[in-house]
């Protein structure tokens, strides 16, 4: 028999779904174990929904087993962590235009609720912690409202550290202008005076590889044309590097 007290609470979780969810809603509400299982079956109908499960049988039944598409062969371990925050936090850059109320929380903080210091040290912390409970075992190196050549040593040193393991490259630019059509993304110059662009082909040169972009930042979409573009480049001159030096030897 129905709880009285949550009869109530269904009908208004029912009302407040759109008219052409309201059916399907009101079965899942309704709904028992057996009725889930066929609502599965019916509404998450796509490969991706059934993959996993798939994918255990079919590897557990194969010796060798097909590796997915996206699911890397080796194995690798995310050994440094760089984190970059970009906030100066007090000055809205100018292509933003903020309206009232607005999304203001980084980290789960306000950054208005504190000196622009403190908020930006505690933000760093937050996130660094958010990322200690993925991979606690990682090297974590941060800066905060950094130049150019604060990231090129955080990266140069992460990379140093990982050696030929992943890094894992965090980018906050709420406090910067969006990332340019060419793909760039903006820190600080050393006085704090003007947004210096950094071009994604030479944060990738000096992250090196494996690598994870994490950009949290306006229009970041923007970024991955570009970068697919400058990795497409990239690895031919590897590829063409590769074949010189195999002609060389061979000579």
């Amino acid at each position: 028999m129905e709880d009285p007290e949550q009869k109530p609470q269904r009908q208004q979780a029912v009302q407040i779904v759109p008219d052409v969810h309201r059916a399907v809603a009101e079965q899942v509400l309704m709904a028992g174990p057996s009725q889930l299982s066929r609502l599965h079956q019916r509404l998450f109908c796509e490969e991706r929904h059934d993959a996993g499960d798939d994918l255990a049988e079919r590897h557990s039944q194969d010796a060798g087993g097909l590796v997915s598409k996206w699911r890397q062969k080796d194995k690798l371990k995310t050994t440094a962590v760089a984190l970059v925050l970009c906030l100066n936090i007090g000055v809205d850059p100018p292509d933003v235009i903020k309206i009232s109320p607005c999304a203001r929380l980084e980290c789960w903080v306000d950054p208005l609720s504190m000196q622009p210091a403190k908020a930006l040290e505690t933000i760093g912390k937050n996130l660094q912690a958010q990322y200690e409970r993925w991979q606690p075992r990682a090297k974590y190196k941060m800066h905060l409202d950094p130049t150019m050549d604060d990231v090129k040593k955080l990266c140069v040193s992460c990379r140093r550290t990982a050696k030929n393991e992943r890094v894992l490259f965090h980018y906050n630019g709420h406090g910067v202008p969006r990332p340019t059509v060419n793909g760039e993304i903006w820190v600080f110059n050393s006085r704090y005076t003007q947004y210096i662009p950094l071009s994604m082909y030479e944060l990738q040169s000096w992250m090196g590889t494996p690598c994870i972009y994490v950009l949290d930042c306006s229009a970041a979409g923007l970024i991955i044309n570009n970068f697919k573009a400058m990795i497409e480049q990239r690895q031919q001159q590897l590829a063409l590097q590769q074949q010189q030096q195999q002609a060389a030897a061979a000579a």
